[in-house]
């Protein structure tokens, strides 16, 4: 799987649970980029019939809360589920990439690397949070620790992924502050890129 082209820059976009990945999406998009989600990509394939109705058979469940909590609980479901779904998202982006020609281009992937699709795209930007700031959200969006854990724990945690990672932004203020620092690495990505 590819996600690069010619003369355009793709980046994969990831981070941990609340760490503010959609918010830094926002931000590249204000900046100019194109922007998809994988979340959103799901939720679309997700609802074609054919798609329902096999997710219906891997995991047994057929409302979102209960599929959900079934591939939260489940390694075996989770793994089935993303075989299904993992390479119908892959096209999905391809498919759309190749419709836009804007020269920056930011792919929200949660779980980017626990997937090993980092090689697919030319650069990757981690999302980060401090553990207290975590600990707030989650309380701010009314999620219990243990749901809050149960998600996590199937993502790496943030150590490996900013080891991983090309470029790390720390989240802990507001969203302006990711902004502007969502503004200034297109700044500089722009000189870089486009200077060739």
């Amino acid at each position: 799987m590819n996600f690069k082209t010619h003369n355009q820059l793709v980046i994969g976009l990831t981070g941990g649970i609340l760490c503010g990945k959609s918010t830094a999406l926002g931000a590249f998009q204000k900046c100019g980029a194109y922007t998809l989600s994988c979340d959103e990509l799901v939720r679309e394939i997700s609802a074609r019939p054919a798609v329902r109705r096999q997710i219906s058979a891997l995991t047994g469940a057929g409302e979102k809360e209960a599929v959900a909590q079934k591939i939260f609980s489940s390694a075996v479901a989770r793994k089935k589920l993303e075989a299904l779904l993992h390479p119908l998202v892959a096209r999905e982006i391809q498919k759309r990439l190749k419709q836009n020609k804007i020269w920056l281009r930011v792919v929200e992937v949660p779980l980017l690397f626990e997937v090993s699709w980092q090689d697919a795209f030319d650069l990757t930007v981690c999302v980060l949070a401090r553990p207290e700031e975590l600990a707030r959200r989650a309380k701010e969006r009314a999620m219990s620790k243990t749901d809050f854990l149960r998600r996590s724990r199937i993502q790496f945690s943030q150590e490996k992924k900013a080891a991983l990672a090309d470029i790390c932004l720390l989240n802990d203020a507001s969203e302006a502050v990711l902004a502007e620092k969502v503004k200034t690495v297109c700044g500089a990505l722009r000189k870089i890129y486009q200077s060739k």
